[in-house]
């Protein structure tokens, strides 16, 4: 009989599909709406979504957190339906023609944040998706309070994104939350295609050469440093995922200054990720609202690449 660690380690071992039950769209009825409709009009084919949900929210003078509309549009009571319709139309026009009937339309108003999240809860979402409009701070700082609440997962899709997907990047700390984020890139390369390839950047330090005193030149050091990261990313992957120890294209880059984020989307580029899929903490009330300064800083950095954050 296994013990429960054992059972603990299978499980974490094994590669569950990557299929959205309920998923609910933030919509701005502004410009960000066509390229993010766009863009999940091409995901539903590498991440099924089963059910999807289309929101919009009216601010109303009590709400404090970052809109999602269009600034000075106003909307009243009786123009609800006519919004709603509006939002019907939008998602026709793009949409299949199915998965646009199928779907569940809502006009609320109030504070945007709260009333998606309202509504994650009430229709037990696991993916939560909005859209980032390149010039726009507010639409930054909704995602990242988004992120930091969300007991879902989110995708947040920048103006800019491309509707592709052959290189998946996901940055690795190697703790559990990377294990999940490289799970999930697993899968949906499974899903989207052997085409596609997944890459998993860690960003390390050096320690200080002055605090060795080794008999070997700063170059043979710096050697062995990468030699033993590289040896430390084949024994995470042959530990947490050993199925798929040759499907994952380790990037190991030493870095000695703490701007994570910008290596990562100088990396991204450099591959061609069209989609970063990132770990975050998200089961206790003070692990929601703790965003790392890595997630956050590359979605203020980020106009072009689709980041999906798993809890």
């Amino acid at each position: 009989m296994r013990t429960a660690p054992e059972k603990t380690a299978e499980k974490n071992k094994t590669l569950q599909p990557f299929i959205v039950k309920e998923a609910i769209i933030g919509l701005a009825l502004d410009r960000a709406d066509e390229p993010l409709l766009e863009y999940l009009r091409f995901l539903n084919g590498p991440i099924p979504v089963k059910s999807f949900s289309f929101l919009h929210v009216i601010p109303n003078t009590r709400a404090r957190l970052p809109l999602i509309v269009a600034p000075g549009m106003e909307i009243s009571r009786e123009d609800e339906e006519e919004a709603i319709e509006a939002i019907r139309e939008k998602v026709a026009n793009i949409l299949p023609g199915k998965v646009a009937a199928k779907a569940g339309y809502y006009l609320e108003d109030g504070s945007p944040l709260e009333k998606l999240l309202a509504l994650a809860g009430e229709k037990k979402a696991d993916l939560l998706i909005v859209g980032k409009k390149a010039d726009s701070v507010a639409h930054g700082i909704f995602s990242k309070n988004l992120i930091r609440q969300s007991k879902a997962d989110v995708l947040v899709v920048p103006e800019k994104s491309a509707a592709t997907l052959n290189r998946i990047l996901v940055p690795v700390d190697f703790s559990e939350n990377s294990v999940r984020a490289l799970k999930a890139a697993l899968a949906i390369k499974k899903q989207a295609g052997s085409d596609v390839k997944v890459y998993a950047i860690n960003i390390y330090q050096r320690p200080n050469l002055m605090a060795y005193k080794l008999n070997m030149s700063p170059e043979r050091f710096e050697k062995n440093i990468q030699e033993n990261h590289e040896k430390g990313f084949r024994k995470f992957m042959e530990e947490e995922l050993p199925g798929y120890v040759h499907e994952v294209t380790p990037i190991l880059v030493w870095n000695d200054m703490p701007d994570v984020a910008h290596h990562i989307m100088d990396h991204a580029n450099e591959v061609g990720a069209n989609m970063i899929v990132m770990g975050c903490k998200g089961h206790s009330k003070l692990e929601l609202m703790l965003l790392g300064s890595t997630t956050e800083s590359l979605l203020n950095i980020n106009a072009s690449i689709p980041v999906i954050v798993v809890k």
